[in-house]
Formats: C-alpha cells, sequence, structure tokens
C-alpha cells in the first residue's frame, strides 16, 4: 500500500471519528450548561440572570479559548480575529472572577496552571491572560476576602497535572484511555469534590465547568473535521 493510501485511510479514519465526536462534544456542553442554569435557579433559587449568565459565559470562554489556539496552532481559523477577541475575553474572564467567588476559585488556579505550563504561546493568549490576570488580582487583594486559598491551590495542582497527562497518549493513540486523557479528567473530578466540601458552594459550578470543558472539545473535534475534510 502507498503512502498516499495509508494517509488516506488515516484521513478518512479521523473525519470518520470527528463527524461522531462533534455531535457527541455539542450535546455534552449544551447539556451541561442547561443543568447548570436549572440547578442555579431551581435548586438555589438564584435569579435567572444570573443562573444563565454563568453557565453561558463558561461555554463560550471555552469556545473562544479553543478558536484561539486552534487559530495560531493550526491555522484553520483567522489570527486576526482570535486577536480581536483575546482583549474582550480576558476582560470577561476576569470581570467574572472580579464578580463571583466561584469563579475566582476555578479560573485564578487554571491561570496560573497553564502559566507555569507554558501554555500562553501566542499573542492572542498573552493578551487574554494579562487582561485577565490583571483583574483576578484586583479580585484577590479588593474584593473576595473570604476567598478559598486551598481550592485555588487544588485547581492549580489538578489543571497543571492533566495538561502533563493530556501530552502523554501520542498523536495516533485512538485508544479509549488517550481519549479520557485527553478530556483533562483530574480536573473535572477536582470541581465536583469542591462542590461536595463546600469550598464551590453550588453544583451549578461543576456543570457550568464541563460546559466550559465540552466545548473547548467541541471546537477541538470541529477543527479536526475541517482539517481532514479540506485534506480529503
Amino acid at each position: 500500500m502507498t503512502s498516499w493510501h495509508m494517509t488516506g485511510g488515516m484521513e478518512v479514519a479521523s473525519a470518520t471519528r470527528s463527524s461522531f465526536a462533534l455531535p457527541f462534544f455539542a450535546s455534552l456542553t449544551f447539556a451541561a450548561a442547561i443543568l447548570a442554569v436549572m440547578v442555579g435557579h431551581f435548586v438555589d433559587q438564584a435569579d435567572l440572570v444570573r443562573s444563565t449568565v454563568i453557565p453561558l459565559s463558561y461555554l463560550l470562554m471555552g469556545v473562544l479559548i479553543k478558536y484561539g489556539d486552534q487559530a495560531f496552532d493550526s491555522g484553520l481559523y483567522s489570527k486576526r480575529t482570535a486577536l480581536l477577541l483575546a482583549l474582550p475575553t480576558g476582560l470577561w474572564l476576569g470581570t467574572l472572577v472580579l464578580l463571583d467567588e466561584a469563579t475566582a476559585v476555578i479560573f485564578i488556579g487554571m491561570l496560573l496552571a497553564l502559566l507555569v505550563a507554558g501554555k500562553y504561546d501566542n499573542i492572542a493568549f498573552r493578551i487574554a491572560f494579562a487582561a485577565a490576570m490583571l483583574l483576578s488580582l484586583a479580585a484577590l487583594l479588593m474584593v473576595h476576602d473570604s476567598i478559598s486559598l486551598a481550592g485555588i491551590a487544588a485547581v492549580f495542582a489538578l489543571a497543571f497535572l492533566d495538561e502533563r497527562v493530556d501530552a502523554l497518549p501520542s498523536d495516533g493513540d485512538h485508544s479509549l484511555l488517550a481519549g479520557v486523557m485527553r478530556q483533562r479528567p483530574l480536573l473535572k473530578i477536582g470541581v465536583l469534590v469542591l462542590c461536595l466540601t463546600g469550598a464551590l458552594p453550588s453544583f451549578m459550578y461543576l456543570f457550568a465547568f464541563l460546559s466550559f470543558d465540552f466545548g473547548y472539545s467541541m471546537v477541538d473535534v470541529a477543527s479536526t473535521s475541517r482539517y481532514a475534510n479540506g485534506r480529503l
């Protein structure tokens, strides 16, 4: 079999996997967001605006972050658009951290973990990080006096470990274990534990975080499908 046929076969397999993965992750993304809204409004008795804005913000953050990542890493999307979205995304995230203490626990830990892991490797990410971190520092110093530093430390440690775990499978490894390792499982479990222990005040944050993470993965598999279809 020629290398062309082998490569073509791999691309067909990748496109086939993506055709199933995209609706799967899209369903998970929106289901998690809807559950977060329902928990916030009906279980926590929070007002509908807050119960809607926080989960939808998490979802959109996941989508926008992966869009910027793919724009610079693979060139599948517009770098100019990613740059234009960087500052608003960072300010939006920072504002959520400033206004919502539980969001601060999750995202300050994540932002610092990604910094230590060296993940801010393009100008769009650096702009977004700078804006979000500036507002996060203001939140820590002036707003969230009783924030859980242990919660932030736990998120930091698990997010950092997830980056290491994500890098372990080879690009050609499509086993179930490799798929799980690429989905940042440790931080998902960590957010669940933080909700169970009360470090996060509501299970709304678990489902909101899942919508963030699944939204990120949704763009990832959409990008894989777009790349494969463009090459076939």
